[in-house]
């Protein structure tokens, strides 16, 4: 009975045309509704999207952060002079010598410079002084080969110190042979030193 009520309506002239016209009014709102509801999601997908990236960036430093201060509390050690600015002791001049730290920062020396070169670039001496110790304490694959770094870690390991024990070794080496070939002096990272003016 109903099919026979549909096919009249459809078959009479006013019928036919109000059946298309409403179909014609649905699909257009349906398009409507369901584009409106794609682009909400989409834009819904992008925003979170965003949000996870700047959580993991925030997540990323707060790492970064963390192991610095780890670090910072292992570089207060008898291998670096804490007065500004800092220098090896005796006993870092002879770990740098048993650990051939010489020689890793000259095997490593172009990676090491590119990086100086690119991420403190037009920097006083006291910002590439704790770029040198931040990142060797924290994030020393950008100077050092997995090969080199390993080796540290191992000899670390071995004296039973933490990698950040020994980091400060290394800094201070980059730090020195960096300042020397772009001519800054050492005794120039105390005019920069915020904790000094």
């Amino acid at each position: 009975m109903p099919w026979s009520i549909i096919r009249e309506t459809l078959a009479s002239p006013a019928g036919s045309f109000a059946f298309v016209f409403g179909l014609l009014c649905f699909s257009g709102w349906l398009i409507h509704y369901v584009t409106k509801k794609t682009t909400s999601i989409n834009t819904e997908h992008s925003t979170l999207k965003d949000s996870t990236k700047k959580i993991e960036s925030f997540i990323d430093e707060l790492r970064k952060d963390m192991a610095y201060i780890k670090g910072t509390i292992e570089l207060k050690n008898d291998l670096a002079q804490s007065h500004s600015p800092v220098s090896l002791t005796q006993k870092g001049k002879e770990v740098c010598d048993e650990i051939g730290a010489e020689e890793i920062v000259a095997n490593n020396w172009s990676k090491i410079k590119n990086t100086l070169n690119n991420e403190v670039h037009n920097k006083n001496a006291y910002d590439i002084q704790q770029y040198c110790i931040e990142t060797a304490a924290v994030e020393p694959e950008k100077f050092f080969n997995n090969t080199d770094l390993e080796k540290i870690k191992l000899f670390a390991f071995k004296k039973g110190k933490s990698f950040q024990y020994f980091s400060m070794v290394f800094a201070i080496i980059i730090r020195d042979k960096f300042f020397a070939e772009k001519g800054i002096d050492t005794n120039d990272v105390d005019k920069h030193d915020p904790r000094k003016s």
